[in-house]
């Protein structure tokens, strides 16, 4: 039976402890539980002391059968473990999972930059909160607050794609801590993903590409090859920096890509792999643009394979922020009444000309280096109504309609 020990404050009994063996361990010892009981207002002494008796037999009954079904299910102990855990969230991020899952030497540095960014912006949100007590509408909440109230340095709210990788993010933090046992529940679940809405790539058109093109005669020979480049190969601005002479096949008017250059503040130049492994990837060059690289390749006197093509301050052996390539590209749109694109731009600009012009999907992929031909049909295809013409026009022909 329970023992019964009075708690008094002033003279007076305010509450009891309970205390009572539930059971034996594996082991053969006693396993004892404790509990305290108040008194009820208004009970007369005699009155609680039966009441206490009443209530610890009642308590004792119900410790030894929650004790026998933990025997039974050794996943309640467990479970009633994660729930009494209270983990700082914040520390969680910051401590725990950002050090273990993105900075362990695995994640490209731009990436590990990336992530450091949106997990702050999440630590500092849900700062003071356990992990253990965040459910499925504070997540909503959180991707509430991202749409109508988080303004980025420059004071813009966050694009679509942006509130996607804090969802994305989310979801990767609560399955970690679920593995590692730190949730019972993933309140990820309860959340959907939020939509995106497909915009238009943004790209040159017809018209302004053959305005581009007439611009680079009257360019700095290393631009000139630069801009070549990006906008007939769908080059990464990233992949062009590491672009070493021995990668470029003059005479057969091939160039292999190898490398991929970033820069984040924290790790400054790194050269790395390309983004994928579908970025390591042989592309055809025009042989305009083959001649161009030769002609800028002949200015540079004596060179070596593994000099950089676009170096940085004049030194073969360093790679260039490609920052300064994004810098130059802006300014020379801008000069010239272009539209305001970027590099990346003119990426989007050689796919587009390249499927407008006929070539296949699995062709413009492997040149872009996408992973799967689903992503350059999803993000570049877009008939336009002259497109939707001819398409009608060449049905009409066929069944001399």
């Amino acid at each position: 039976m329970a023992s019964i020990t009075q708690n008094k404050k002033d003279g007076k009994v305010v509450s009891y402890k309970f205390k009572a063996c539930v059971g034996r361990d594996e082991f053969g010892k006693q396993v004892f539980k404790c509990t305290t009981w108040k008194v009820p207002d208004g009970l007369i002494p005699s009155r609680a002391e039966k009441a206490a008796q009443k209530a610890a037999a009642e308590w004792e009954q119900k410790a030894k059968d929650e004790y026998q079904k933990d025997l039974q299910n050794p996943e309640r102990v467990r479970e009633r473990e994660i729930t009494k855990a209270r983990t700082d969230f914040a520390a969680f991020i910051r401590e725990i999972w950002f050090p273990i899952c993105i900075c362990d030497g695995e994640h490209k540095p731009t990436t590990v930059d990336f992530n450091r960014n949106i997990s702050n912006v999440i630590a500092n949100y849900f700062s003071g909160k356990a992990i253990q007590a965040i459910n499925g509408t504070d997540i909503q909440k959180y991707l509430i607050y991202l749409r109508t109230g988080y303004k980025t340095a420059q004071g813009k709210n966050l694009a679509q794609k942006t509130i996607r990788h804090h969802y994305c993010t989310l979801a990767n933090i609560f399955s970690y801590a679920m593995k590692q046992e730190y949730i019972l529940k993933n309140p990820m679940d309860k959340v959907d993903c939020p939509k995106l809405t497909k915009k238009k790539v943004d790209a040159l058109s017809t018209d302004q590409a053959k305005a581009f093109f007439g611009l680079l005669d009257d360019c700095p020979m290393d631009f000139r090859c630069m801009l070549n480049l990006l906008i007939t190969t769908g080059i990464r601005r990233g992949e062009l920096m590491g672009l070493q002479w021995g990668d470029i096949d003059i005479e057969h008017c091939v160039i292999s890509v190898n490398r991929n250059v970033s820069y984040t503040p924290a790790s400054g130049i790194v050269v790395s792999t390309p983004k994928t492994d579908c970025g390591f990837r042989q592309i055809p060059l025009m042989p305009s643009v083959a001649e161009v690289l030769m002609e800028y390749r002949n200015t540079t006197g004596e060179w070596k394979r593994q000099d950089y093509v676009f170096p940085k301050g004049g030194n073969p052996s360093l790679a260039r922020d490609p920052n300064s390539l994004t810098r130059r590209v802006k300014r020379f749109m801008k000069l010239h009444d272009l539209p305001d694109m970027s590099p990346h731009d003119l990426r989007h600009t050689c796919a587009t000309l390249l499927l407008s012009n006929g070539a296949d999907i699995k062709s413009v992929s492997e040149i872009l280096g996408h992973t799967d031909a689903s992503t350059t049909l999803n993000f570049y295809v877009r008939s336009d109504l002259q497109q939707m013409k001819a398409a009608t026009d060449k049905f009409a022909n066929a069944f001399g309609l």
